[in-house]
């Protein structure tokens, strides 16, 4: 079930599509009026427009892992949890670290962070 900031954020996010569609369909003459009339950022809509997605759907650029590299690690804790077995934090740390070997290139990370595990939210 979503929280009441969950349902908020949708609730705007809703308004905002509805607002960017009546300006894109010529509703309403200017990002202003959209604004105005659904109850949403001028700022944002003009940012939405120009090809500049939403934050809250975007991805870090300092991310670790990859997210099908984050899926196999929820995977793999998943499947700890299914037998029984803790899914301690050294051993989520060691396993972030082995996908983060074998990917390896360039422009990966070397190395998993002590403190990793418990910053990924």
């Amino acid at each position: 079930m979503a929280t009441s900031d969950q349902r908020a954020a949708l609730y705007k996010e809703g308004r905002l599509e509805l607002a960017i569609q009546a300006y894109q369909r010529g509703k309403v003459r200017s990002h202003s009026e959209a604004a105005t009339t659904y109850y949403v950022s001028r700022a944002t809509i003009q940012r939405r427009i120009s090809g500049i997605p939403s934050q809250r759907g975007s991805t870090s650029k300092n991310r670790l892992l990859m997210l099908t590299e984050e899926e196999s690690l929820v995977q793999w804790i998943l499947s700890l949890d299914r037998h029984g077995m803790p899914p301690r934090i050294a051993a989520v740390r060691d396993m972030a670290q082995l996908l983060l070997t074998k990917r390896g290139g360039s422009n990966t990370p070397s190395q998993v962070g002590i403190h990793w595990v418990r910053k990924v939210h």
